[in-house]
């Protein structure tokens, strides 16, 4: 038993999802691995992918959408962008299906190394709804997804569907089936939809509440993969709302099943670390122990919420979040650099001997519709500490620093300004108000 301390990825990492590739080496030996994704709202480039061979130590490999071409992000908000990937594999091709909110809606993209390069986008326009997923039966793809109800009572009533999704022809096909519209009464936001098949059930879990403090996971099953399915008696079968607002983990909810080679099962779900009612490193990824009771999954069976240190059956030693490692400038940049929206032509040069960035300043601030001089990286943990050194060249006038962001009406900046005499200035904004 290897013991993993959650979060498994420390930092803005919301939304898991999680799938499993069998793979035969050139010994003829077998062997399971795991690949996982998250979110990344209107951050470039897009849905960071990681690698694992135990479901302990995490490597990320790279990102899904690396180009314009993939990821339309001018103009929008921080909280616009990815929403909700869900990863799957599928004969030998993996494929991610996502929704850009504000820049094109639900489409899928391709590759067979998930390395990259990954596809260009395949838009599904009579695609309602977000958080899309896919699902397979046999050589038939079928796209489950979640929307509002057509006749829809309340902000929020909304409902999981599913439509075969043609994949040569890029289109959704046939007959939409409405599926479930979530476990309670009056139940609000059921998205984040999941299909499995086990044993003789189709199961489809999904998030329900909201993203805050009545955040959840929710199931039910069918004999019939067009339904109905019947909600469990015990949903939620995962939430922490029940805890408190005082509670060190909060929020937990939209999670992602596996199944190792031993046939033990584990869910990534995302969840909160909250201050003062605030979560300063946003969602984060978990992971948490699965059994199966009379044909239901059950999550950490005997407590019912989040371990801090987690057992993961197919690990050997306790792993260190690499996540949480210094930062080294080599070619290309580190994989854990993002840019908010995609970077202008020429903003940054990795100088790999000197062991340094170089930025070109501009006059874009994070509250204009263009890309701002930023590299970011995301906090990890409550304290912590960073600096950088700046050198400024001869004769050049601008300002240069380190900012603590939240989004961009909301951070805090320190300014090293180089003018007719040069000056460190400070600079607080909050709800846009400096």
């Amino acid at each position: 038993m290897a013991i993993v301390k959650n979060p498994i990825m420390a930092g803005f990492y919301p939304d898991p999802s999680v799938c499993a590739v069998d793979t035969v080496a050139e010994d003829g030996s077998k062997k399971r691995v795991y690949y996982l994704v998250n979110s990344t709202f209107s951050y470039a480039p897009g849905v960071p992918i990681f690698y694992s061979e135990d479901l302990c130590e995490w490597t990320q490999i790279g990102h899904v959408l690396t180009r314009q071409s993939q990821l339309k992000l001018d103009g929008l908000a921080m909280s616009k962008g990815i929403y909700a990937p869900t990863l799957r594999y599928h004969k030998g091709v993996f494929y991610m299906i996502t929704t850009n909110v504000g820049g094109g809606g639900n489409f899928y993209v391709t590759a067979t190394d998930p390395a990259g390069e990954w596809s260009d986008p395949v838009y599904l326009p009579t695609a309602e709804g977000i958080d899309p997923s896919l699902f397979f039966v046999g050589d038939t793809c079928y796209y489950v997804g979640q929307r509002n109800k057509p006749d829809g009572e309340y902000f929020g009533d909304c409902e999981i569907w599913i439509q075969e999704l043609d994949l040569e022809q890029g289109k959704l096909v046939g007959e939409i089936h409405s599926l479930w519209d979530g476990s309670m009464k009056h139940a609000i936001w059921p998205e984040g939809p999941h299909m499995y098949k086990k044993d003789d059930y189709y199961y489809l879990m999904i998030a329900e509440g909201g993203t805050s403090y009545e955040h959840s996971i929710c199931v039910a099953r069918s004999k019939n993969l067009f339904g109905p399915y019947e909600p469990h008696k015990s949903n939620p079968v995962f939430t922490h709302r029940h805890l408190g607002h005082q509670a060190p983990v909060q929020n937990a909810g939209h999670g992602d099943l596996v199944e190792d080679a031993n046939g033990n099962w584990y869910i990534f779900m995302l969840a909160t670390r909250p201050v003062n009612d605030c979560a300063p490193l946003g969602r984060e990824t978990f992971v948490a122990k699965v059994v199966w009771e009379e044909d239901w999954p059950v999550i950490n069976p005997g407590i019912g919420i989040l371990h801090e240190y987690q057992q993961i059956a197919s690990g050997d030693e306790p792993i260190c979040n690499k996540n949480t490692l210094p930062l080294v400038w080599t070619e290309p940049l580190d994989k854990r650099c993002v840019f908010f929206r995609y970077p202008q032509d020429g903003m940054y040069l990795v100088n790999g001997e000197e062991n340094a960035l170089r930025l070109l300043l501009s006059a874009d601030t994070f509250e204009s519709d263009k890309s701002p001089a930023y590299i970011g990286v995301r906090v990890t943990d409550m304290s912590f500490s960073v600096s950088t050194d700046v050198r400024v060249e001869e004769d050049c006038m601008g300002k240069a620093g380190l900012v603590y962001l939240h989004d961009e009406k909301n951070y805090v900046k320190w300014v090293l300004e180089q003018a007719e005499e040069t000056k460190v200035s400070f600079v607080h904004v909050e709800d846009g108000i400096a």
